[in-house]
């Protein structure tokens, strides 16, 4: 209280171990914690401590060195500071000179919203403030955080900056800090956003999805325009884009299923390579005609996203990979590169009669297999091919479901595999398949099931999987069966038409050139001939000898 004028304070007095501690531990070489449990051993022995000898022997002259302690939060510094729950998908501190790191998260902690964000207080201590500085400076950068947004990179550009270099920094230092960072802001995620790469995981199995674009063609077409390996990740757009707001420039292409696109309010072409300003927000909105998915590929990708088992691709069903495993909402935040070459800051743009078309109705090319010889009658068969089949409103990556007429089946059950005709014993699932759970018929993409006992009778070509990814409710389609010479010569006219893109959009000077690419929309000879030339779903058959079951090799339009 004041004698004066009877106005009173309080003083606080926190007897417990400061967030700071670290560099007084760092500065004096002691450890504090180990001092705190001596003092409470020695009061608990009936002494009132630690004798003052001791304490004083501990006491150096003066601190050595420098030292820095640097607070991450799992915070958006884009956002003011906005606290970012969710999961850690990597954790991966810089093993750097004289830096310790005092944390409780690792790989896979996920961070609740009901808790102060701090994650970690990293530390660095050398000789000089200025050596300080800059070793602190590379263990922030090298350091790797996937999932919600950090400050890290944001502490990077603190210890980076020039006032703080000089120790010119005041207690209003952040009003006037310029933070840019190199990424797009999520104001709105659109009705479902994923990260995706090309291929996925083809080979992952144990129960996981396939993953990768739903249109593999427009997904690689779009890398090549904005300047990346075809199989560099990217956004997948369905029906409704997102709205994002870029913080730091950025070339970019849109391909796919034609979608309102605007940049600041004007209108965006696709299957163009565009350049964007820091600050410039682009709106992916509703598909306008045919087709239901659009790509975004960003240059450079995205580098904050974390791979799993080797691919960043989202499989949103079992919640792994891409963005925490989920499709991208408002408020998250995707780093980006920040060096851009200069050719790619020219436009380049395919010609229309190379872009695809979206039509309501699809013809779709497949092979017979595995399952439908012993399993279905022949007129079943014929029903699955002469039959034009409607979209369901159940469409989406795990799967399509059809409307149409129901088989009868050539068994009356599913023997050991189950009660109905449609059981059979558990297999691998191929991508592709028209799977059938019951009487109802199922197409099966890139996020389907890997493994199940239902009979899948027919099996879509890997040329085909772009169809499957624009078929939407309400549109029609008609299977059509061709040969394994067709379905190979298809996939190479695919491949040729993305290395015709690349080559063309790797030019340095696009206004130079003269765009040329093959043609990719030829139907196959056995499909249009209508000739059975389309082999059979057995392919192989080893008769029963002695104790030797008989044993049959079904084809399927699988890569394995």
């Amino acid at each position: 209280m004041d004698d004066k004028s009877g106005d009173f304070f309080f003083l606080e007095m926190n007897t417990r171990l400061q967030v700071e501690h670290g560099i007084t531990e760092l500065c004096y070489d002691v450890d504090l914690v180990q001092l705190m449990l001596k003092q409470a051993d020695a009061e608990l022995a009936g002494k009132c401590g630690i004798s003052p000898e001791e304490l004083e022997s501990l006491q150096p002259k003066e601190p050595k060195g420098a030292a820095i302690e640097a607070r991450v939060y799992a915070e958006n510094p884009a956002r003011d500071y906005a606290p970012s729950p969710g999961t850690l998908q990597i954790v991966e501190w810089a093993d750097t000179e004289g830096g310790r790191i005092d944390t409780w998260v690792h790989t896979g902690t996920i961070v609740s919203s009901h808790y102060d964000p701090l994650l970690a207080k990293v530390m660095m201590h050398r000789p000089s403030r200025d050596e300080c500085i800059k070793a602190m400076h590379e263990m922030l950068s090298k350091s790797r955080i996937c999932g919600p947004p950090t400050n890290l990179n944001f502490l990077a550009s603190i210890v980076n900056d020039s006032r703080f270099l000089t120790g010119s920094t005041m207690t209003k230092f952040l009003i006037n800090f310029k933070y840019s960072p190199a990424a797009i802001d999520i104001i709105s995620g659109g009705a479902y956003t994923q990260v995706q790469d090309y291929p996925g995981r083809p080979s992952m199995g144990r129960g996981f999805p396939h993953s990768g674009p739903m249109d593999p063609q427009a997904f690689q077409i779009a890398n090549h325009l904005a300047g990346n390996p075809c199989g560099t990740e990217g956004l997948e757009c369905t029906l409704d884009g997102p709205e994002l707001l870029f913080l730091g420039p950025a070339v970019v292409a849109i391909c796919g299923a034609p979608m309102e696109i605007t940049l600041d309010g004007r209108e965006l072409t696709m299957w163009t390579r565009h350049s964007i300003k820091a600050g410039q927000k682009l709106k992916i909105g509703k598909t306008t005609a045919g087709g239901c998915r659009s790509y975004l590929a960003i240059y450079g990708g995205l580098p904050s996203v974390a791979e799993w088992f080797g691919s960043k691709a989202t499989s949103p069903g079992v919640a792994v990979g891409g963005y925490q495993g989920r499709q991208l909402a408002a408020g998250d935040l995707l780093a980006i590169t920040r060096d851009i070459s200069d050719h790619l800051l020219k436009p380049f743009t395919i010609p229309k009669q190379h872009v695809p078309e979206y039509p309501s109705h699809w013809d779709i090319y497949c092979m017979v297999g595995p399952y439908d010889d012993g399993y279905l009658l022949d007129e079943d068969i014929e029903l699955i091919y002469d039959t034009m089949w409607q979209v369901s409103h159940n469409a989406a990556r795990g799967g399509i479901r059809l409307i149409g007429p129901k088989p009868k089946w050539a068994r009356t059950d599913g023997g050991e595999g189950g009660a109905h005709p449609s059981n059979v014993v558990e297999y691998g699932y191929p991508v592709g398949a028209l799977n059938w759970t019951g009487d109802d018929p199922c197409v099966f993409p890139v996020d389907c099931p890997d493994f199940g006992g239902f009979v899948s009778s027919t099996t879509i070509i890997k040329a085909d999987y772009p169809k499957l990814g624009q078929m939407k409710a309400g549109n029609t389609m008609q299977l059509k069966r061709v040969s394994l010479e067709d379905a190979l010569s298809m996939r190479r006219r695919c491949s040729d038409l993305i290395r015709d893109v690349e080559k063309n959009a790797s030019v340095q000077d696009p206004n130079d050139h003269v765009y040329n690419a093959r043609g990719y929309t030829i139907a196959p000879e056995s499909a249009v001939s209508g000739v059975s030339d389309h082999s059979k779903a057995i392919v192989h058959r080893v008769e029963a000898k002695g104790n030797q079951p008989q044993t049959l090799y079904r084809q399927v339009s699988k890569e394995l």
